[in-house]
């Protein structure tokens, strides 16, 4: 299985709070956490929390730290995650996050914000089928200890459970590497379906795990804190194309036609307005429907078995062909061996 170059560790730094996980696991194991704050050379500001940041590096000893401790045959993903704060990461994007009034809210700022304190991935939400897609793409290379943080990271999604309840069928994890453990022992802990082996890393949800109301919702807190984290972390306005690639994307996913008279309706212009303004951004309706397409069928190809002719369809071509052709002089590769690849 192949997967896309990732950044080098070095230069990367990540949230202070990550440190508890090291901490708290090292203390339920008895092992002196010196030893942690050694072997990873933590200093006396970041144990006392004055620096706010650890390092890449730093991160990557932690978890090697964890694993030369952990019990034999025990997911490290589990024993770290039964010893961490459940709100971890914590600050003003945990407290958001549970606070949320149901699982499609909670989602949702997780998927904006969890870049802030993980930045090892990039997260996409994808709604497609009924289901709610929460992918998470590595861009940092942690070398032999990847799996464990796919692991973790994916797991922390999954914390949602401990403040709703999340009704059968249970929500679902695909990880990319192969089972090292007893499968049983990561779906009895995070009370969801796990596989292995799988083309992308993304937890699944399904819509009436969306609806799901949080039990530690606050509305006067969350509004509070969800505006003091936008204000922290503001996010950048966003072009014309933007917007007209997200409402590709929303009608793509839910099966609508993606011509340009009801994207140009639903943004209040005529088509050749939004044509004219699309041009002034140096981009057009139509390579901006490509993208989106190829986009889509990228990720139809990598998290499904649905055959060629069927991603065709749902991408907005209509005939195989026409999509092959596309497909390849956008990605360089036929959709059979961009799956291939996978």
């Amino acid at each position: 299985m192949t997967t896309a170059t990732l950044l080098p560790i070095d230069g990367s730094t990540f949230s202070i709070s990550l440190l508890d996980l090291g901490e708290n696991f090292f203390e339920h194991r008895k092992v002196d956490v010196k030893n942690l704050y050694d072997r990873c050379e933590i200093t006396a500001d970041q144990i006392n929390r004055s620096d706010s940041y650890i390092s890449g590096w730093q991160l990557r000893e932690m978890l090697r730290s964890c694993r030369d401790i952990a019990i034999p045959g025990q997911p490290l993903s589990v024993l770290l995650s039964e010893f961490a704060p459940i709100t971890v990461p914590g600050g003003m994007f945990g407290l958001a996050s549970f606070t949320a009034k149901t699982v499609d809210q909670a989602l949702k700022l997780m998927v904006d914000y969890s870049h802030t304190v993980m930045p090892a991935y990039h997260f996409e939400r994808i709604d497609s089928g009924g289901k709610c897609h929460i992918v998470m793409r590595p861009v940092i290379d942690f070398g032999d200890v990847q799996h464990y943080l796919d692991e973790v990271v994916a797991g922390y999604f999954l914390n949602l459970r401990y403040f709703c309840n999340l009704p059968l069928p249970a929500p679902r994890i695909h990880l990319t590497h192969c089972i090292e453990n007893d499968i049983s022992r990561y779906e009895y802990h995070f009370k969801a379906t796990f596989a292995f082996s799988k083309r992308i890393i993304e937890v699944i949800f399904d819509n009436h795990h969306l609806i799901q109301h949080l039990h530690t919702h606050n509305q006067s807190t969350f509004e509070q804190v969800y505006a003091s984290l936008k204000t922290a972390t503001p996010p950048s306005t966003p072009s014309l194309s933007s917007k007209v690639k997200n409402l590709l994307r929303q009608r793509l996913t839910k099966g609508l036609s993606i011509h340009i008279a009801p994207i140009a309706e639903q943004m209040h212009y005529s088509e050749r307005t939004l044509a004219r303004h699309l041009q002034s951004e140096n981009t057009s309706f139509l390579e901006l429907k490509q993208q989106v397409s190829i986009e889509h069928a990228k990720f139809l190809l990598a998290s499904t078995d649905d055959p060629i002719c069927k991603i065709s369809h749902a991408c907005g071509y209509n005939s195989d062909s026409n999509f092959s052709r596309a497909f390849k002089n956008f990605t360089g590769k036929t959709p059979k061996r961009f799956r291939q690849d996978q």
